[in-house]
């Protein structure tokens, strides 16, 4: 099951080395792929333009581009092909045409919402711009196929191109894309396939088939319940964005929808919502390409599903890769980081997860006066400020610590509290946000890279805030207390590694891995 991003950005070549892996794999292990579209691998009817840097021998980069207007003053060469096209729908389907799209005759069944008839033309639907005043005829690449006796999957077509108001359709520009609204534009633009699904819920009941469905958006909260605290500590982000509203949950009950696997945000995680006596369970899958790095494994029974979670970081690491790292270096300058130091693909996605705190998160995301304590403190520093009775503006901080830190009644709280420890000046709050983002995107799976003794520290510090009264939301201490509330919420979350769901009451349970996983883990 691919659930969307299987491509890179949708280009016309990209597609076409996805299907001949998967052909590889269908033919040498005689494997089936059902696969369903995400925001990087179509889009609308008539595509767009993708221009991607490629790494030169020399360390420089060259453009590739499908525009051929398009200049780069860095780059070595521009060079245009059509192959870096990303399609629309339909031609963007055409190379994964057997994976699920389209029906074949070893399917037991098919369907779309639009009945049994796979001709694109036949799967249209109309959408409209937020004033109304521009329409547009679009194609829906839902699909629902019976692989093998009882098991009914329901693959989604979750993007929703949307007219942007006064664009001339056709022009660059007159879409815009579900890449943000996910699941919450589903309900405004697409209620069709919601009316479908719940047609489909009720056969399924009524036929005995196993019924699970699948989109590359999440329908539930995957980072825990912390989007109110992400937003009042970050402001709006892409993430937060991104989350769902409640809305979309009780509409999928509504359906009839009970179990539902995404994609897209790169999150290790399960979430569950009840509403009275029903429930919906959202797995999100992580990706093969970020951290932690693992695909899931699903066992089909009478009344219950058993997942697993296999990781691919004892894989090796490329010698190709670290030594495209090392040619990139020289002419850009910047700093791999400790992603170069490692022998393996987890230890890489491990590292490459902590360099992009500094590189991306912090730049775009993060406020700039929490960003610079973040940059110049450690955990025994933060552990001090939590015992700050008085608010504290980040600026202010250092110099608050600092005087604090002779307090000897700080100093006794500190011992009781376990804090002590030679351990704590030795960890950076920059290691502290690295591993916050590790535990946000891994859940249970980052408790593997995280060694206890130092998740044991982070909890205390962590304590000592959520002891605290911070009545004044924009002190230093209210906002570092938010930071490791959610922090704890990653950490607490239900089981997302290897676990079993009950379809009758939406139970969830660990599960002891296989014994092959148990050799083969960390």
């Amino acid at each position: 099951m691919l659930l969307g991003d299987y491509s890179d950005d949708g280009q016309v070549e990209t597609v076409r080395g996805v299907k001949r892996v998967l052909d590889h794999y269908a033919a040498r292990f005689g494997m089936r792929f059902y696969a369903t579209v995400g925001n990087h691998d179509i889009f609308g009817a008539d595509g767009r333009h993708r221009a991607k840097r490629f790494l030169n021998e020399d360390g420089s980069y060259s453009i590739l581009s499908s525009d051929p207007h398009m200049r780069d003053r860095g780059a070595h060469a521009v060079i245009a092909s059509d192959r870096m096209y990303c399609q629309g729908y339909p031609d963007g389907l055409d190379a994964m045409a057997d994976f699920g799209f389209y029906p074949r005759s070893d399917d037991l069944h098919w369907e779309t919402p639009f009945g049994t008839d796979g001709d694109p033309a036949t799967r249209l639907y109309d959408v409209h711009s937020p004033d109304g005043k521009t329409a547009r005829r679009l194609m829906d690449a839902s699909y629902l196929v019976e692989p093998f006796a009882g098991a009914w999957l329901l693959m989604i077509d979750a993007n929703v191109f949307v007219p942007v108001d006064g664009a001339t359709p056709g022009e660059e520009g007159d879409l815009a894309d579900s890449t943000s609204a996910g699941w919450n534009a589903m309900l405004v633009h697409k209620r069709f396939v919601l009316d479908w699904m719940e047609d489909v819920a009720r056969r399924a009941r009524l036929e005995g088939k196993c019924l699970l469905a699948f989109s590359h958006y999440p329908v539930l909260d995957p980072l825990d319940a912390t989007v109110a605290d992400e937003v009042a500590l970050l402001g709006r982000t892409g993430m937060s964005e991104r989350i769902p509203q409640t809305d979309v949950a009780e509409a999928l009950i509504a359906a009839g929808i009970d179990v539902h696997f995404s994609g897209h945000l790169h999150v290790n995680d399960t979430a569950r919502h009840n509403d009275g006596g029903r429930f919906l369970i959202n797995v999100a899958m992580p990706s093969l390409v970020a951290f932690p790095g693992a695909y899931k494994v699903l066992a089909v029974g009478e009344q219950r599903l058993d997942i697993e979670t296999v990781g691919i970081d004892a894989m090796p690491l490329d010698a190709d890769l670290r030594q495209a790292y090392d040619r990139e270096i020289v002419p850009s300058r910047l700093d791999a980081g400790g992603m170069l130091d490692v022998t393996d693909y987890g230890g890489f996605l491990f590292e490459h997860l902590g360099h992009l705190v500094g590189r991306r998160y912090l730049k775009r995301e993060w406020p700039k006066d929490i960003t610079a304590m973040i940059r110049s403190l450690d955990l025994a520093d933060l552990a001090v400020l939590a015992l700050i009775d008085e608010p504290v503006a980040a600026a202010d901080a250092t110099v608050a610590i600092a005087a604090a830190r002779s307090d000897p009644g700080v100093q006794q709280l500190l011992t009781e509290a376990g804090l002590c420890s030679a351990q704590l000046p030795g960890i950076s709050a920059m290691v502290f946000l690295a591993d916050w983002y590790r535990l946000r995107m891994g859940s249970e799976l980052a408790f593997d890279w995280i060694a206890p003794e130092r998740m044991a520290l982070y909890r205390a510090v962590g304590q000592l805030f959520a002891d605290g009264d911070w009545s004044d939301a924009g002190s230093a201490q209210a906002r570092f207390a938010l930071i490791f509330r959610m922090f704890e919420k990653y950490a607490g979350g239900l089981p997302s590694g290897n676990f079993s769901i009950n379809r009758d009451d939406g139970t969830i349970t660990r599960i002891a891995p296989r014994q092959e996983e148990k050799n083969s883990s960390r």
